[in-house]
């Protein structure tokens, strides 16, 4: 087992994170630089918070979250929502709880803050993470996208 150990999300790991989010080729899409400096600012309002996992000196995880400004619901007063995001393992360290423990202590940081709605998009091999973690299938969302 390698050992590991647990940091903050910097600005200056802005564009890591975002790598995170385009790690599939197939999904590498032009508007990374973008998302680089939307994350920059978030940071610094305090609307993203993440974690990366580090061994020997190198990044092999993340995770992050996007405070959304929702309003307060009928049953939750707090107006903020979190979204996680940008979960992502180097191929070669899955597996190993990694993830598991990046996610969990997020949920743990945004739930002293008073957060308690959370969302996510889980891929199929994330799944069983997320339900393990208390997440439910949610399948009643819509999009529409103006062009």
């Amino acid at each position: 087992m390698t050992t590991w150990t647990q940091r903050t999300v910097t600005l200056t790991d802005s564009s890591v994170v975002a790598c995170h989010r385009y790690y599939r080729e197939q999904e590498k899409q032009c508007d990374e630089d973008v998302y680089v400096t939307w994350l920059k600012k978030a940071i610094l309002e305090g609307r993203y918070f993440g974690l990366l996992a580090e061994n020997n000196g190198e990044i092999i995880a993340g995770a992050g979250i996007a405070l959304l400004d929702w309003g307060p619901t009928r049953d939750d007063p707090n107006p903020y929502r979190a979204r996680i995001v940008n979960v992502f393992t180097v191929a070669t360290m899955r597996r190993q709880g990694i993830a598991r423990s990046l996610v969990a202590n997020l949920l743990k940081q945004a739930e002293q803050q008073g957060i308690k709605t959370f969302s996510l998009a889980a891929s199929e091999d994330g799944f069983a993470l997320y339900q393990e973690l208390g997440f439910l299938p949610y399948k009643n969302e819509m999009l529409r996208k103006l062009r």
